[in-house]
């Protein structure tokens, strides 16, 4: 297989999790066509020197090029790294390592953006580790949504409140896509920047997307390209993760939506959380968060050290 420029390049994060890491970019060496020029990157972002060294058995594959972090970028900054380092591709993928090819993805998507010149971010369609079919987008947060539903927007903006539920046979325009597997036109991508970093963990996909559709750029689902998402690989929930989540989602809304719907939208997901106080003490600390605003300055980025032992 001739990599001397390649077409795609494959960027996946690695961060505790090398197994599925490995994995993954077996799983696209099997699945890929011979013949289709790609690279695969991986980023770890300061990785236990442990679970970094379990890397090797990648490492001397001639087309996967490994580069370790000193602090945790997160996703956005992670990626990015990895864009540093990527060739002159025409496409990138940003795919979770906890990702599984199940049939040839990155020729399926290659194929969809070369014959959709407009389209700019697009995915494949996401299942379960018992092959149950998992929505591969979602939807922007709006105050008519949370207070009638989805379904009922459905009849009145059909694009953007499609059913994720729902299988899909032909590609359809969705509004942003799921996080674990991105594919995008290089050039669009570049042209507005790249990830936004200020976003650690969360929401980097919704910004994204809501960026290339406001630039005219479609984003779509292309269900002939199948892969598995297992879930959770380098990620586990606790207060801390919720709060990020909320420090993302809340710096999306003030960046994209106007002051009266960043306040209302904020009441409402503080009320909400409230309302599950029955669950515990962590809906009341969740809520009072919120209302204050998810400050940035609570991020997880923030409570890090750097590696400089190496």
């Amino acid at each position: 297989m001739s990599q001397d420029i390649p077409v795609v390049s494959v960027i996946i994060i690695n961060y505790n999790s090398s197994s599925y890491t490995t994995q993954c970019a077996l799983s696209i060496i099997e699945q890929t066509k011979a013949g289709s020029k790609f690279e695969i990157i991986i980023v770890d972002n300061n990785s236990q020197q442990e679970d970094f060294d379990q890397l090797a058995s990648v490492r001397e594959i001639p087309f996967v090029k490994i580069f370790r972090s000193r602090i945790n970028l997160g996703f956005s900054g992670g990626n990015m790294m990895g864009v540093q380092h990527a060739s002159a591709s025409s496409y990138y993928f940003f795919l979770n390592n906890d990702c599984v090819f199940l049939n040839d993805v990155i020729a399926t998507l290659i194929e969809f953006l070369d014959q959709n010149q407009s389209a700019g971010v697009i995915t494949g369609q996401m299942y379960s580790a018992n092959m149950e079919r998992q929505p591969s987008f979602g939807y922007y947060p709006s105050v008519p949504a949370i207070l009638f539903g989805h379904g009922l927007m459905r009849i009145f903006c059909k694009d953007l409140y499609r059913s994720n539920k729902a299988e899909y046979h032909q590609p359809v325009i969705i509004p942003y896509t799921t996080g674990s597997a991105m594919f995008v036109r290089a050039n669009y991508f570049a042209s507005l920047g790249g990830f936004d970093t200020n976003y650690f963990l969360f929401c980097e996909e919704e910004d994204i997307c809501m960026t290339m559709r406001r630039k005219g750029w479609g984003v779509y689902l292309v269900p002939a390209a199948k892969f598995i998402h297992y879930g959770g690989g380098s990620t586990n929930r606790n207060l801390d993760i919720d709060k990020e989540f909320y420090i993302s989602y809340l710096y999306f809304i003030r960046k994209h939506y106007g002051c009266i719907n960043r306040l209302v939208l904020k009441i409402l997901y503080t009320t909400k959380l409230f309302r599950k106080l029955y669950k515990g003490r962590k809906f009341l600390k969740l809520s009072w968060f919120v209302l204050k605003g998810a400050p940035m300055k609570y991020s997880l980025r923030f409570k890090q050290v750097i590696n400089y032992s190496e």
